[in-house]
């Protein structure tokens, strides 16, 4: 086995805990978008895998299946970031779109897909004893000519990056201008960024260096793959936190840039109605969020938040976790989960993931949940 399937190996292995991370910690559909974007890129690098490797001859089965994901990968995220800053939270009919390109070629490769795999077999050795360029020429179509389905995806890709790069920089200037915190941004960048050098490296491939197209296109695959997965795991709370699918807070506010303050009658209102809603315990529930607690005190999302933000100069998350800490604290206090593990007790107390826990009860409390148990049991 060569050096380029064994990277390809272990980008493969990286990518699929990465995939599997993201998307069995967030239930949200914008964090599943972002995780088929993911999923798309790392099938190219299986299918690189199986070239380098040999083992293609094995799978024939999967054989110029690539760009059926191909084509996914820009479309998914850019899907993921309108999510994320638009605050959607379901598909529409019109986003079907978006699959357009993959259901093209699909059609153009109908005849090959049902051939047998005897016959593609033939085809896997011939490409495999020519130059390798002719591994990325997709000339197997009976619509679509020669090397068009690998250039199209990046051209496809190009003008999804455009819309996706002139909507962050409309959010960003509307974060400078109302002194919104940039954090879910410089991560949408920094993807965007990622994805946009990926399609551009590809595209001078195509130009100025086909040649040796195969070889720098699968390295070019893998090395933007491997450092998105690096960031990830670098930034645990990235990874498992709230980022993906956090909501851009400046949004609803850019929709009303007149409800700054709340009329005082419309405060004890909902004071009232808050108060009874943290008295019934409903902050317990995992994934509350604000648009959740703005239903069910029947008032919209940015009253909500705009009262919250009057009231107790905190923001939304602050307030339920301020609650949660309370909680947890009196549970501690009153020796009620002594059996428990702190994971158990902060699920209990309805986090979802032990960096979030961590984090809001050291912001709460000024320690650790270990030094405040140390502290409740005093000197031995």
């Amino acid at each position: 086995m060569n050096l380029n399937a064994l990277l390809s190996f272990a980008v493969l292995i990286t990518g699929c805990i990465v995939i599997s991370i993201v998307f069995y910690k967030h239930k949200d559909l914008s964090s599943h978008l972002f995780a088929l974007s993911l999923f798309s890129l790392n099938y190219a690098v299986l299918l690189i895998f199986l070239f380098e490797s040999g083992y293609i001859l094995y799978v024939p089965f999967l054989f110029r299946t690539a760009p059926l994901f191909y084509y996914l990968i820009v479309p998914s995220f850019y899907l993921y970031l309108v999510f994320v800053l638009k605050k959607r939270d379901h598909l529409h009919l019109t986003d079907a779109l978006h699959l357009l390109p993959s259901i093209i070629y699909f059609i153009d490769y109908v005849p090959l897909f049902l051939r047998t795999p005897e016959y593609k077999l033939q085809l896997i050795n011939r490409l495999l004893s020519q130059d390798e360029k002719a591994l990325l020429w997709f000339g197997e179509g009976w619509i679509i000519p020669a090397r068009v389905h690998f250039l199209a995806p990046v051209i496809i890709g190009l003008v999804y990056l455009f819309f996706a790069a002139k909507m962050l920089f409309h959010y960003y200037r509307f974060s400078i201008e109302h002194n919104k915190k940039l954090g879910i941004l410089r991560w949408l960048a920094t993807a965007t960024s990622l994805y946009l050098l990926l399609e551009t490296a590809s595209l001078l491939i195509f130009l100025f260096a086909s040649a040796n197209q195969w070889l720098l296109t699968t390295i070019c695959i893998m090395v933007i793959f491997f450092t998105i997965s690096l960031i990830l795991f670098s930034e645990p709370y990235l990874l498992y936190g709230r980022y993906f699918n956090a909501t851009y807070s400046g949004n609803e506010s850019n929709k009303r840039p007149k409800q700054l303050n709340l009329p005082q009658e419309k405060i004890r209102e909902l004071q009232q109605l808050f108060e009874n809603y943290i008295s019934k315990e409903h902050y317990l529930l995992q994934h509350t969020n604000l648009k959740q607690v703005a239903n069910h005190l029947n008032t919209q999302p940015y009253v909500l938040s705009t009262f919250i933000n009057q009231v107790y100069q905190m923001h939304f998350n602050d307030v339920i976790n301020r609650h949660r800490i309370k909680y947890i604290e009196d549970g501690l206090t009153n020796k009620k989960w002594e059996s428990l593990t702190l994971e158990a007790i902060a699920g209990k107390a309805g986090f979802n993931n032990r960096i979030t826990f961590l984090a809001a009860f050291k912001k709460f409390t000024g320690i650790t949940p270990t030094e405040y148990i140390k502290k409740l049991r005093g000197p031995k």
